[in-house]
C-alpha cells in the first residue's frame, strides 16, 4: 500500500508539473530537445532537399544556411537549369546556371528580383531554425497554453505573434507533451477568414547534438488540400 501510494504521489506530481508549465517553459524544453547548444545558429551547415508537389513536379535545392556569418545560399534545380542567389552580409547576388548576367526574358521566367532574394532567405531561416526562432526580438508568446491533438500527437498548442515591425501573421505551434519535439505548426493571414496553412512534421535528422524535423507536408486551413512536402534528405557542414 505506500509503494502504491508513493507511485500515486509522484505520477500526480508529475502531471501538475507538466501542467504547470508556461508558453516560454514549453518553448525552451523544445529547444533542449532539438538544439540544445544552439549550434545551427553557431556553424554554417548545408542542407539538401527534394520538394514535391501535387502536380508531379519536383526540384532539389542546396541551401547553405550561415547566420552567425551572415552568408546564405540556395541553388536549386528547376526545368533543368540552376537558380541559385548567393547572400553575405547585405550583398546579394542572383545566377542562372552559374552565368550571373541573366536575360530580361529569363529574370522574368524564374522570378529572379532582389526582393525574393531576401524572402527566400528569411523563409527558409525561419522555418528550418525553428523552435529557437520563437526567441527572436519581435516574437508575442502567447501566455495560455492549449492541449490539442495534432496529427495524431497529443500537443500542447502555443499561439504566437509578432510586432508590426516583425510581421503580421498569427501563429499556433504544436509542442508534443512528452518530449517537446515540435510537431507542427499553423499559420493565418487572416484567422476569421481561415486561410493561410498547417504543416505537419515527421522523422529527425540528426548532427552535432541537433535533431531537425526532415520531413515537412504543406496543407491548407480552409479546405485540407494538400500543397506538397519539403523532405531533408542530408545536413553537413
Amino acid at each position: 500500500m505506500v509503494k502504491y501510494l508513493t507511485l500515486l504521489s509522484y505520477l500526480l506530481c508529475g502531471q501538475i508539473n507538466a501542467q504547470s508549465l508556461t508558453a516560454e517553459n514549453i518553448i525552451d524544453n523544445s529547444i533542449a530537445f532539438h538544439d540544445p547548444k544552439n549550434e545551427l545558429f553557431s556553424n554554417d551547415y548545408s542542407f539538401h532537399f527534394d520538394e514535391s508537389r501535387p502536380d508531379g513536379s519536383s526540384r532539389t535545392s542546396i541551401v547553405l544556411l550561415g547566420p552567425k556569418s551572415e552568408r546564405f545560399e540556395i541553388a536549386s534545380q528547376r526545368e533543368g537549369r540552376l537558380i541559385t542567389y548567393k547572400i553575405e552580409k547585405e550583398n546579394l547576388k542572383m545566377f542562372l546556371d552559374d552565368n550571373e548576367n541573366i536575360t530580361e526574358e529569363d529574370i522574368k521566367k524564374y522570378r529572379f528580383s532582389p526582393e525574393r532574394g531576401m524572402m527566400i532567405k528569411n523563409y527558409y531561416l525561419y522555418l528550418w531554425h525553428l523552435p529557437r526562432k520563437l526567441k527572436d526580438p519581435g516574437t508575442i508568446v502567447g501566455k495560455t497554453v492549449a492541449e490539442e491533438s495534432f496529427n495524431g500527437y497529443e500537443c500542447c498548442k502555443i499561439k504566437v505573434t509578432y510586432t508590426e515591425a516583425v510581421g503580421k501573421d498569427i501563429w499556433y505551434f504544436y509542442f508534443d507533451k512528452e518530449s517537446f519535439q515540435l510537431r507542427g505548426y499553423r499559420f493565418y493571414h487572416d484567422e476569421a477568414a481561415n486561410d493561410g496553412e498547417y504543416i505537419y512534421l515527421d522523422k529527425l535528422v540528426e548532427i552535432d547534438n541537433v535533431k531537425i524535423p526532415a520531413k515537412r507536408d504543406w496543407y491548407t486551413n480552409k479546405e485540407d488540400e494538400f500543397l506538397g512536402s519539403d523532405l531533408l534528405t542530408k545536413i553537413s557542414k
